[in-house]
């Protein structure tokens, strides 16, 4: 499978941080489920560090930032071209070193961050402003104290990073392009299976989830968590996307709707569809990110 541009965009250089999730959220009637559950997950994450590969042995340098926040700086090429990676709400930084590896490979630097409360970091509740804090102060660190210029970044999202790094990408302009796996959309688009699972996902109950879907306020209240369709609509960031058909937590026909906005927008890069894989970032995706890699940074 071969990737081909669809169109040039120059993105407009503004950086422009403002965090916040509307403050009517706290009558939303499935937050509390969402809360226990983005703690939940971060807390699992815990138990779920893995060591070092012996590839990235003795490469990885431990950034400790703000907020008890920490990130995986890997550049071994020394480049001033670098990857900044967003990991999923149930994984740990530790927990896509393949990927680095590869990008590694390619002569990049990779600056992953770990959220704080998640892997090896304090354990504290998180929250979306939080994390959004967290990928800020990261951002901060790359640019201001490594003096990566924002033109030689690309950033990477997953699952939930995807919604980090498209909010993230709407109010910074000037970063060289934005690439999301399985990106969480919105609330309404997650799989129905992980939606009411107590193990894999928040457990909702069926009468609090159909009770939101028939009252337009509390639908629309629900889909200001994460919503990376109504930030697509303020990004200016060349922008790839990657879903598999099969993937349980974060749709296809969700997916779809990011896409057409995207393309809406005039940044849509290309997007690419796997028929298997999951949700998870396989050799197959870590692939077709290489190719997308090599076209971004012309090699």
């Amino acid at each position: 499978m071969r990737i081909a541009e669809i169109n040039n965009i120059n993105p407009a250089m503004r950086i422009n941080h403002k965090g916040g999730i509307s403050s009517l959220n706290t009558l939303n009637p499935i937050a509390h489920y969402m809360d226990r559950y983005v703690n939940k997950a971060a807390k699992v994450t815990t138990n779920r560090v893995e060591p070092i590969s012996p590839k990235l042995f003795g490469k990885v340098n431990i950034i400790h930032l703000d907020n008890n926040a920490s990130a995986w700086d890997i550049n071994p090429a020394e480049s001033d071209e670098y990857i900044f990676f967003l990991h999923g709400m149930t994984q740990n930084v530790s927990n896509n070193q393949h990927l680095y590896t590869e990008i590694a490979e390619k002569n990049k630097g990779v600056f992953a961050v770990e959220y704080r409360g998640y892997g090896e970091n304090k354990t504290e509740n998180v929250s979306e402003d939080k994390l959004k804090k967290d990928v800020v102060s990261a951002y901060n660190y790359l640019t201001d104290k490594k003096g990566i210029k924002p033109e030689n970044i690309t950033v990477i999202g997953h699952s939930m990073g995807g919604a980090l790094a498209t909010d993230f990408a709407s109010k910074n302009h000037d970063i060289k392009s934005l690439i999301l796996v399985a990106p969480l959309c919105k609330m309404s688009y997650l799989g129905e299976k992980f939606i009411k699972s107590k193990t894999i996902g928040p457990g909702i109950p069926n009468l609090v989830q159909n009770l939101t879907e028939k009252i337009k306020f509390l639908k629309t209240l629900m889909d200001l968590r994460f919503n990376s369709i109504n930030k697509m609509k303020k990004n200016k960031v060349p922008t790839y996307i990657l879903q598999s058909k099969n993937d349980m937590v974060t749709t296809y026909h969700g997916t779809r709707q990011l896409i057409k906005t995207a393309r809406r927008q005039g940044i849509l890069k290309n997007f690419v569809y796997f028929r298997s894989g999951g949700h998870r970032i396989d050799s197959e995706k870590i692939k077709i990110i290489s190719e997308i890699l090599d076209i971004i940074y012309q090699k």
